[in-house]
């Protein structure tokens, strides 16, 4: 049984920190009972988490319980459940940490020095569905009255999960009015959306570009392309495995990679305008979702790739954004700029981990079209990066 104290009384209403009164209304929850201990730092009450959150918790929350399966599974995996001694303060009035808490078990007081009353929130009741004091900058101070059980959502990891919920209704629902094959569950749909790529994109772009896409299915041994081929379709892989494979020099074929459900190819030739480098052949029977050459330009490179010009590079160098110049070795001893690092755009996917992914950085190379597929494979791989529009041959010597 959950410790209560400070218990109004049972025929008056209990309010949350917005103003809104509910009954007493019991909430059906079930708490993991596998349990791991952490200090949160030296000065913090020992806090103690559940390592898991069962679905049915979240269910009753507001908003998540609006959120589809798969998203709502995704956010669990995220969060803790911690438990909190008597007296801790979960946020002061006037913070602006986005945060959002969440009261399961116990109570907390609500506290402001506009206001001498004070309002208590117990768990399990109706309006411990809704976060605590939950608008910014914070208008309550919370303070676990008891020992209490919360959860704690990062609000933009929220927003987040509520737009690619919204998303995923409106390209199912229009893909049904149309009478058109979705491709696959609208879980793996979800993961689609929230991948490094399309998560990068802006909202107007997603439904269309979810729209253009065809649905390829494949059997075990199907060449998807040929190195050699001209670039014609962007590749998002959905059920299955796939070599990838090159001929050496001397025509003999190395396989040099594999991809698995999620893993997206196709935009280097699609980009540079250049020949395929690699066969893809199928390992198992699958399929594939596929957006055509021209789709592909316009809504997926052009709002991944931002361009700035040499003047504006010049001043976003000196405010700390990194130099990372594509060309080949040879290349950049000729010519190197200034505080610039030198990986070549065909070692790049290699050499990944040189990178700071807390850093933003300017690609460059002779004429742009090297940094321009550079800066696509660094945005599939959550890096916010910008290419230097013309190559080094607009900078004037």
């Amino acid at each position: 049984m959950p410790t209560r104290a400070i218990m109004a009384p049972l025929n008056e209403p209990v309010c949350t920190g917005d103003g809104r009164s509910f009954p007493r209304k019991s909430l059906d929850y079930t708490l993991n009972k596998n349990r791991s201990r952490f200090k949160d730092s030296p000065d913090t009450p020992e806090i103690r988490v559940h390592t898991m959150v069962d679905l049915k918790i979240l269910k009753n929350l507001v908003p998540l319980h609006e959120l589809g399966e798969g998203n709502l599974k995704r956010l669990a995996k995220r969060l803790k459940i911690e438990e909190l001694p008597s007296g801790t303060v979960l946020c002061k009035e006037g913070d602006r940490n986005d945060y959002a808490f969440y009261l399961l078990e116990g109570g907390v007081e609500l506290s402001s020095h506009t206001t001498t009353m004070k309002r208590i929130v117990l768990g399990g009741t109706e309006e411990a569905s809704y976060a605590l004091a939950n608008s910014l900058p914070r208008q309550f101070t919370v303070t676990s009255t008891a020992k209490v059980k919360i959860i704690r959502v990062d609000n933009r990891k929220l927003d987040r999960a509520i737009v690619l919920n919204e998303l995923t209704t409106t390209i199912t629902t229009v893909h049904s009015a149309q009478k058109r094959k979705l491709g696959g569950d609208t879980e793996w749909l979800e993961e689609m959306l929230s991948s490094k790529v399309f998560s990068k994109l802006p909202r107007a772009k997603i439904t269309p570009l979810m729209l253009r896409m065809q649905v390829v299915s494949v059997k075990a041994g199907h060449i998807v392309f040929k190195q050699g081929d001209p670039g014609d379709y962007y590749y998002v892989v959905k059920r299955g495995r796939f070599n990838i494979s090159r001929k050496d020099a001397r025509s003999k074929i190395q396989i040099v990679g594999e991809l698995h459900p999620g893993s997206v190819f196709g935009a280097e030739s699609l980009i540079s305008g250049e020949a395929r480098d690699t066969s893809i052949v199928a390992m198992i029977d699958g399929s594939l979702m596929r957006l055509a050459k021209k789709d592909f330009a316009e809504l997926l490179k052009q709002p991944l790739v931002t361009f700035v010009t040499s003047k504006e590079a010049q001043h976003m160098v000196k405010n700390g954004i990194g130099l990372l110049d594509v060309r080949s070795k040879d290349e950049y001893r000729k010519r190197a700029l200034r505080n610039s690092i030198n990986i070549p755009a065909s070692e790049l996917r290699s050499k990944l981990e040189k990178l700071d992914h807390k850093r933003k950085y300017i690609l460059c190379c002779q004429t742009g079209v090297q940094s321009e597929v550079a800066a696509f494979l660094l945005a599939e791989s959550d890096f916010d990066v910008y290419v230097l529009k013309g190559g080094l041959q607009a900078i004037s010597t």
